[in-house]
């Protein structure tokens, strides 16, 4: 943990988040968003997991999201590519290290209840 936390400050070169996103499927596209970005490979951060699942790039990306200091997560782990319910532990206690205090989770779920149609919040 300790290699990928000194490799992300270095990165970062005095950007200091105080959120974080994990961003779901779907989602992808906002580190579109992000300005003056700063991408890194979870290849490239010792520890972090690989996603095999298509529309998870793999990467942190950090940098201003509507003028606040953010990083993002792009991609996950999933329980069923690892069989480890704790693959994204690692990355978890990177973004703790970094001082990360408002951390949010995003996923892509999906309803039987015809009442509820796209967008919905469940």
């Amino acid at each position: 943990m300790k290699e990928a936390l000194d490799r992300l400050v270095e990165r970062l070169d005095g950007l200091a988040p105080a959120t974080a996103l994990v961003l779901g499927s779907g989602l992808g596209g906002l580190v579109d968003q992000v300005e003056d970005p700063v991408r890194i490979s979870y290849g490239e951060l010792p520890g972090f997991p690989r996603s095999g699942v298509t529309g998870h790039a793999g990467e942190v990306v950090a940098g201003h999201f509507a003028g606040t200091p953010v990083l993002m997560l792009s991609g996950r782990a999933h329980y069923y590519e690892h069989g480890n319910a704790a693959a994204m532990r690692p990355a978890l206690e990177v973004l703790a290290g970094l001082g990360i205090s408002q951390l949010i989770l995003t996923n892509a779920a999906g309803s039987v209840d015809p009442g509820m149609g796209p967008g919905s919040v469940m």
